[in-house]
């Protein structure tokens, strides 16, 4: 599907539309596509739901800017209201068909503090590692930014940053 084609189709499409990118090589999108079939069966009729192979779409991908699958781009009218990158536990993919079902907006899905405080500690782990070889910079850059990883949707820093670019993008 060519860029012209997934807008026009969007526009024609009077329901929320969640968009799943994925290919069919991807693990985490082999762990959600069963639940993500179950709820757009169980929502069919008040949430579109679209599934465009990566392999098959790649000029797609690019004019979308998804640059990791698993992607979840929703769509209200032809407006791009969230995007979620990775894998989702079921429960946050039922809240989020059951949000557009009923004519809400999506909220953002945040990290749990158990996954906060894996992402953190993994992230001292290997920067912690890295001061204790040679070359280890480069292991001690990476656990920095595991680190950040864990808490960067709470740093107003970071939302102030990427806020501004939204802004500049969504003009464009």
């Amino acid at each position: 599907m060519d860029k012209k084609t997934f807008f026009d189709k969007l526009r024609q499409t009077p329901r929320p539309v969640m968009v799943d990118l994925w290919a069919p090589w991807c693990g985490p999108c082999k762990i959600v596509k069963p639940t993500l079939e179950k709820l757009a069966q169980e929502y069919n009729g008040r949430v579109d739901f679209w599934e465009i192979n990566a392999n098959d779409n790649p000029e797609l991908l690019r004019a979308l800017r998804v640059y990791g699958i698993p992607t979840l781009i929703v769509y209200s009218g032809e407006k791009e209201t969230m995007r979620y990158v990775g894998a989702k536990p079921a429960s946050a993919l039922r809240s989020l068909f059951e949000t557009l079902a009923t004519g809400g907006a999506p909220k953002q899905l945040t990290l749990t503090n158990s996954e906060r405080t894996l992402r953190f500690g993994t992230g001292l782990v290997v920067a912690v590692i890295g001061t204790m070889v040679n070359t280890g910079w480069i292991l001690f850059i990476i656990g920095g930014v595991v680190m950040f990883t864990a808490i960067y949707d709470r740093c107003p820093i970071w939302k102030a940053v990427t806020g501004y670019f939204k802004n500049l993008t969504s003009k464009a």
